[in-house]
Order: structure tokens, then C-alpha cells, then sequence
């Protein structure tokens, strides 16, 4: 394993973090009065003993003028990398996985984990509006085909995962899609709706990177090598 997948994921944001602050020459108090916390949060942000919410890593990411994404330099995202998957019989195109991910910093995970999969179509919407606009009424994204896959985060701000995975698997043109729950705690009562409902998975979000991306790895090749999926074998 690569060095820095031994680092937790809360350790790699939090050197960048205190990199981009003293390359802008600033100290913890000024950031703590730019995003409204206190000055020991900052420090717990950057020191890894506190993770760092949505909201407060996009006021970061505009107070250095950075993308989300520079948080995140240092993950190894190349171990998997050129990492062919089957392709559909019939129209020899790739596989096509539907994200539904609110948290900008998981979404950047796990996409820097998927980016070596050379035929893996990866589209990320967040919430259940913009999933059925995605899935069942086709007005958003309507280049991006009929999942695969799915991979739902069942911890949503603004919907709930588990009545999304209802809807999907009550909908018979939908049912056969595989989704893969994976969510930041192990709950057993959500995870047995999640079961119930039709899930065919659940993976939770590691703070170990090499853990998480070990998971994720061997999820897609799992649905994609070692069984059929409908939509491949056409």
C-alpha cells in the first residue's frame, strides 16, 4: 500500500488547509472570522480532530479561491488506474454510474477513486429531485444513459435515501438497477430499510482512504466482473 493511503482522509484536508492559509499569509483567528467559527475549530480542521462540513469546506475553498478538489491533493487515486471494465454486448459503450452524493468532499473521493476505471461513466446529482429528472423523467443530463449502478448516499439534506430507493425499485423500468448504499455510519435500522427496500449493497465511508477506496474497488468490480448485470449482457 502507498504511503499516503495509510493517512486518513481528515489528515490529508487538513495539511492542505493549513497550506493554502499561511500561502495567504493568514492566521487561524482571521480564518475563523471569515467562515464564522471559532479560531480552535480551525485549528481542529487542520489538525484533523474534527471533520469538516459541506458548507464550511465550500467557504474555505472561496476565502483561498481554490476548488474543492485542491483539498483533496495527495490522495493516490493511481493504483487502479487504466483499469478496463466489460462494456455493453450490443453497443460496446461504457458503464454508466449514477452518484447521488451531497457532500462535495465525499463526491471528490470517490470520483478520484473511480477515475481509473478507463469506461466508467460517473454523473453526480444531489437529491431525489434531481435523480428521477435523471432516472424517470429524462429532462436533466439526457446524454447520460440508464445507469448501471447506483451509489447512494442515504444521508441527503434535502431527501430521504431510503423512500429514493423505494421509488426506484417500485418503478419497473428502474427495478433492475443494482444500488449501492454508501453512507458514514453503520445503522442497523437504516440499513435493514435499505436492505428491504431492494438495496443490493452497503458500504460505509471509511476515514482511511486505502480502506475506502479497497471497498469501493471491489464493489465496482464485483457488479461489473463477477456477475452479469441485465444491461451488459444485452
Amino acid at each position: 500500500m502507498q504511503q499516503n493511503s495509510k493517512r486518513t482522509i481528515d489528515t490529508i484536508v487538513g495539511s492542505q488547509l493549513r497550506e493554502k492559509r499561511l500561502k495567504r499569509g493568514m492566521t487561524l483567528s482571521d480564518v475563523a472570522r471569515k467562515i464564522g467559527v471559532s479560531y480552535q475549530q480551525v485549528q481542529k480542521y487542520e489538525l484533523a480532530q474534527s471533520k469538516i462540513s459541506a458548507s464550511n469546506l465550500y467557504k474555505l475553498s472561496a476565502l483561498y479561491e481554490v476548488n474543492v478538489e485542491r483539498f483533496f491533493d495527495g490522495l493516490n487515486d493511481s493504483e487502479n488506474s487504466d483499469i478496463a471494465l466489460p462494456v455493453r454486448r450490443s453497443k460496446n459503450s461504457a458503464i454508466n454510474l449514477l452518484m447521488i452524493e451531497n457532500d462535495p468532499g465525499d463526491e471528490v473521493i470517490i470520483k478520484k477513486i473511480l477515475s481509473g476505471f478507463k469506461n466508467l461513466n460517473v454523473l453526480c446529482v444531489h437529491d431525489e429531485t434531481q435523480t428521477m429528472e435523471v432516472l424517470r423523467y429524462k429532462t436533466l443530463f439526457t446524454n447520460f444513459s440508464k445507469p448501471d449502478l447506483i451509489f447512494l448516499d442515504v444521508h441527503l439534506d434535502k431527501s430521504d435515501g431510503i423512500d429514493i430507493i423505494r421509488k426506484i425499485k417500485m418503478d419497473r423500468d428502474l427495478q433492475d438497477i443494482q444500488i449501492i448504499v454508501i453512507t458514514n455510519s453503520i445503522d442497523n435500522r437504516i440499513m435493514r430499510s435499505a436492505y428491504l427496500y431492494g438495496a443490493s449493497g452497503y458500504i460505509c465511508k471509511s476515514f482511511e482512504f486505502g480502506s475506502f477506496k479497497g471497498s469501493l474497488i471491489t464493489c465496482i468490480k464485483y457488479w461489473t466482473t463477477a456477475v452479469i448485470l441485465p444491461s451488459i449482457g444485452k
